[in-house]
């Protein structure tokens, strides 16, 4: 398992020091603790279809291909999905498609790429100038930081930001640290 994962499509090779293939959400947290008390790092992983060996390295692998790939909730009012980071990409489109929705960013890979992986790398493909890249159709992400802790990452209010700021947490070290890279008025103007 340790070789099928030290290389994905590019022409790099790492050994991990182990592979994971988690089934529920508290196997995950279980991996981001034992990491971090045995000071090593996670690779989250799809399909592995990066060009630029985004997911090899030698750390533990983490493989949400195999248990996250359902198409969670669609919303054909406001045209939205909510996926699991395992979802195909053509396969996604292939669900939307009798709603005459269409998931734009169009990879060489579309037909292995995962929703995970094109949000890590923002994908976007060769016909990036219409059909934009992943950022610009994302919504939210809910993600599980290092601490374990869940949170929801999506467009907020300059008030939202501010509260942000203040929590306790390491979701809120993370909009602080955004806050103080923002406070230069060159990089705000930049």
């Amino acid at each position: 398992m340790r070789i099928l994962y030290a290389t994905d499509a590019s022409a790099y090779r790492e050994m991990p020091l182990a592979v994971c293939i988690p089934k529920t959400k508290d196997d995950l947290k279980t991996l981001i603790q034992f990491a971090a008390a045995n000071h090593t790092s996670l690779i989250p992983r799809t399909a592995g279809t990066s060009l630029a060996g985004q997911v090899v390295g030698n750390g533990i692998v983490v493989d949400v291909s195999k248990h996250f790939n359902k198409i969670l909730e669609l919303n054909e009012k406001e045209n939205w999905v909510i996926v699991e980071p395992g979802v195909v990409r053509d396969e996604l489109n292939l669900f939307l498609k009798p709603h005459h929705l269409f998931y734009g960013p169009e990879t060489s890979t579309a037909n292995r790429a995962m929703i995970g992986g094109m949000i890590g790398n923002n994908s976007c493909g060769s016909n990036s100038i219409l059909y934009k890249s992943t950022r610009e159709h994302l919504l939210e992400v809910t993600a599980l930081l290092s601490d374990g802790t869940e949170v929801v990452f999506g467009d907020i209010t300059t008030e939202q930001f501010h509260v942000k700021c203040e929590l306790p947490t390491l979701e809120g070290n993370i909009y602080r640290h955004i806050r103080q890279l923002l406070s230069s008025p060159a990089v705000r103007d930049e």
